[in-house]
């Protein structure tokens, strides 16, 4: 863990949990109950790529 940092915006990481409000709905569109455009509150996922640590060379450091 030496080599890695965190993002410098780390915390918009949580921006990734207003995805779990979303469930029930994307749920139901599996179900075949909701329209395909619900599948674009998935989006809110890729918050959570924030909180995965960078690999950083010596250089940066």
């Amino acid at each position: 863990m030496k080599d890695y940092k965190f993002h410098k915006y780390w915390y918009l990481g949580f921006l990734g949990f207003a995805g779990i409000y979303y469930i029930p709905y994307i749920i139901d569109f599996f179900q075949g109950n909701n329209s395909p455009w619900v599948l674009t509150n998935l989006l809110w996922f890729l918050w959570f790529s924030y909180f995965i640590p960078e690999y950083t060379t010596k250089k940066e450091r």
